[in-house]
């Protein structure tokens, strides 16, 4: 079982940094991506007795999934949802942890960017936020010591600032340079 724990773990971030290189003119493609990789990832830690990191996962692909047929359908998430998402991430980190602590608030912190990540409407803010919730997470795992966790959230912080600087900042260039093109003609 400790196998198929890794491989689809492994297959799971895969989802995630594919989901990270995506341009994303529609955040769709993004949504399904994270969809697969939070449930693969959620049942590699059920198959190696973290229940704990399976509930958590778990609950981001459910949230996931639901943003992704409001996306479908081009309807904006409501906001009572995003209420629901939100007391959902505090009562699963609350009960994961045994109480509140001060690592534990860090932790709900940086699930509640999930959020952000998954609520957005193109690529480029999905990355953005991705940005922050890893800087958050690879946060956490320094200062609770789990460097499994913090290998993966590592390679996703990098792949992530890699399809920022590919699809983001290129794109952002090429636009000031047709400006430019642009103003020469005509001024």
């Amino acid at each position: 079982m400790d196998i198929l724990s890794y491989v689809l773990s492994g297959v799971g971030l895969i989802c995630m940094i594919v989901a990270s290189l995506i341009k994303g003119e529609r955040i769709k493609k993004i949504l399904f991506l994270v969809f697969c990789g939070n449930f693969l990832t959620a049942t590699s830690y059920l198959l190696g007795s973290g229940i704990n990191g399976a509930a958590s996962c778990y609950l981001g692909a459910v949230q996931t999934i639901i943003n992704y047929f409001f996306d479908s359908k081009n309807k904006p998430i409501p906001y009572w949802l995003n209420i629901i998402y939100a007391v959902s991430i505090i009562a699963v980190n609350v009960i994961a942890a045994g109480g509140i602590s001060p690592i534990g608030i860090l932790a709900i912190i940086a699930s509640l960017t999930f959020l952000f990540c998954i609520g957005q409407k193109n690529g480029k803010m999905y990355r953005f936020w991705t940005i922050v919730n890893m800087i958050l997470w690879c946060t956490y795992d320094v200062l609770s010591g789990t460097w499994g966790p913090l290998c993966m959230h590592a390679v996703m912080l990098t792949f992530t600032v890699i399809g920022m600087i590919v699809h983001d900042f290129k794109a952002r260039k090429e636009k000031s340079g047709a400006r430019e093109q642009f103003k020469g003609h005509f001024w």
